[in-house]
């Protein structure tokens, strides 16, 4: 058994550890086309999301994520109130079943078709079998992730 203690990932430019299932949402503005967006963290420590094109889905590093960002950009960390594991290895074993991003698709068990509001909530539904949303048959906007009551907003970073 190694006694090598493992070095944890931490948020740029701050002491807050990275963990699996937190949810990154990215504010209207510049960097999001004016539209925001949200993305998750995966057990590899990777992003996850869905993107316009073929297909929809994408991961990257916390630094790409950063780096796509312009000075002033605002992202809210955060961090499910239960079901973060189940979540986060959901959407780490099953990110290839996001194929289109699709905005006029609200049909929650449609995985081929997403874009990133619904494509988090599907992540906790499928992984955790836990709604994130009221009434997620319909369009879900920024505020139904970021005001979700079963995220808690853990921080605020502001890109320098």
């Amino acid at each position: 058994m190694s006694t090598e203690k493992k070095k944890s990932k931490i948020y740029p430019h701050s002491n807050i550890d990275i963990l699996p299932d937190d949810v990154l949402y990215s504010s209207i503005g510049k960097s999001t086309y004016y539209v925001g967006h949200s993305v998750i963290i995966g057990t590899d420590y990777m992003i996850k999301e869905v993107l316009p094109g073929t297909p929809a889905w994408h991961t990257m590093t916390i630094e790409q994520f950063w780096a796509r960002h312009f000075v002033g950009d605002r992202i809210t960390l955060l961090r499910a109130t239960e079901g973060a594991n189940e979540a986060a290895r959901w959407i780490t074993e099953n990110l290839h079943r996001f194929q289109t991003y699709h905005l006029a698709n609200y049909d929650m068990s449609n995985i081929g078709k997403s874009y990133c509001y619904k494509f988090i909530a599907q992540v906790f539904q499928y992984g955790a079998n836990l709604d994130i949303v009221r009434n997620s048959n319909r369009i879900l906007l920024p505020h139904d992730i970021k005001k979700s009551p079963k995220l808690q907003k853990v921080a605020l970073f502001i890109v320098g």
